[in-house]
């Protein structure tokens, strides 16, 4: 679907004529729209009365749209466009990329709604796999006061990267809050080269960094002024460590960590704070909080990863959340940068103890039930992928002859190598810790052990 098609179906819609500032149509794509009373209106307000939520809201040139009625319409462009040619997962992130041309340039503010929803239905069919292929079990710590506010606020969300599905228990966490279609995450920049997933990440505006801190600051910076105008909660998640937690690492972290006269972790790495720092110092006039999330598995349990999770495979996660204001951090860039590395000795600290004494947290357990909305989503998406598998093959006579039959075989193979890949790459390295520490300080050694 072109760009006139979409205005032929809101012409349509609504008729008229359209204008900016200038009283140009931006775009410079045929005719324009009005409001009700004839007069221009801007691109934002179009859409805005086009593609929106289930209540109606304040456009931006203050005309009050019947969103309801827009929903459908969006939705109507959506079926019009994907009628029989993409496959379940892959039809969301289509459908993004054509709301990302057609929708974004003319109003940042619609396009994030509509994105939302898109987003959601991609990621619940991944909380499905959490919540009920696997049954993993999400035990969360925190006070009543942070769990009423949680979803319902902007927060910058720190945690610990201990096993390869860290951000799938935030996503469970953020779906259990409503504010799963608008979390986005800090993510080195190879994963939005991903099919599907990578990309629905890039259309959902994840931040991508390619650890060169003189690009990284400018991608930082330039993610942080547009989630100042999210029209509705959202959590950034930032894993400070920079890397998944392994032996190896470990050791790396401790041998650093003694040369420079630091706490000696022994269950987390040393944070990277310079964009932490940048982070706060970015977000702080218009995100209130820090989310300072813990996760642990028990040592009886094997560390999850995505190859347990489609076995079937289960496992109890522990989260404990703490909530900081965001008011109450230093105000200078060492400051913020030491607050940082001592949440994570504090972290160190809690996860230590469990380790011993099989208490993980002082904060009350509180009651998170999982939601059946990620069955239905993935129900209908099974249910349309088999009707167009089954439309496909009737279309296309492949199962008819022996070519087409061995076609078929291949692309199923390929797929499942491509998958198999993609599963393996998300796992951290199986690294043993060597049998002599990597110095041959005497004095370090004695540190590094105790």
């Amino acid at each position: 679907m072109g760009a006139k098609h979409f205005l032929e179906k809101i012409i349509g819609y609504v008729g008229g004529e359209i204008a900016d500032e200038d009283g140009v149509f931006q775009g410079g794509i045929g005719p324009a729209l009005a409001d009700a009373e004839g007069g221009p209106i801007e691109p934002e307000g179009l859409v805005g009365g086009v593609v929106g939520l289930e209540n109606p809201f304040r456009c931006g040139v203050g005309d009050e749209l019947d969103e309801a009625v827009a929903l459908g319409l969006a939705r109507e462009l959506v079926a019009d466009d994907f009628d029989g040619d993409h496959l379940a997962g892959g039809g969301e992130a289509v459908a993004q990329a054509v709301f990302f041309v057609l929708l974004r340039p003319l109003s940042k503010n619609c396009y994030s709604r509509i994105n939302k929803l898109l987003t959601e239905s991609l990621w619940l069919e991944l909380i499905w796999l959490i919540d009920w292929w696997a049954g993993i079990k999400i035990e969360l710590y925190t006070d009543s006061e942070t769990l009423q506010l949680m979803g319902k606020e902007n927060a910058l969300v720190i945690c610990n990267h201990r096993s390869d599905i860290d951000w799938l228990i935030g996503w469970v966490l953020a779906q259990r809050s409503g504010c799963l279609g608008s979390t986005v995450a800090i993510m080195k920049k190879e994963v939005k080269f991903l099919p599907v997933l990578g990309w629905s990440m890039w259309f959902a505006e994840y931040i991508f960094l390619e650890r060169d801190w003189a690009k990284d600051e400018t991608s930082l910076k330039s993610g942080f002024r547009h989630l100042e105008h999210m029209p509705f909660p959202f959590w950034l998640a930032l894993f400070v460590e920079g890397t998944r937690f392994t032996q190896t690492k470990l050791l790396q972290a401790q041998e650093f960590a003694a040369s420079k006269g630091l706490p000696i972790p022994r269950n987390v790495l040393i944070p990277r704070t310079k964009g932490f720092v940048t982070a706060v110092q970015s977000l702080r006039p218009f995100v209130p909080a820090i989310y300072d999330c813990t996760y642990a598995v028990p040592k009886s349990e094997a560390s999850p990863t995505l190859v347990r999770i489609f076995k079937g495979i289960s496992c109890p996660v522990k989260v404990q959340i703490k909530r900081h204001k965001m008011e109450e951090l230093p105000e200078t860039d060492d400051g913020i940068g030491q607050w940082c590395k001592d949440a994570f000795v504090a972290k160190d600290a809690l996860l230590e103890k469990y380790s011993t004494t099989e208490i993980f947290s002082e904060q009350d357990l509180q009651q998170i039930r999982r939601h059946k909305t990620s069955i239905l989503v993935v129900v209908c998406w099974l249910c349309l992928l088999g009707f167009l598998v089954y439309e496909f093959f009737q279309w296309t006579s492949l199962l008819s002859s022996w070519e087409g039959i061995l076609f078929t075989v291949l692309f199923l193979l390929l797929v499942t190598v491509i998958m198999e890949i993609f599963i393996h790459s998300s796992q951290s390295e199986r690294s043993k810790p060597p049998m002599v520490l990597p110095t041959q300080d005497p004095m370090k050694q004695k540190l590094l052990q105790t």
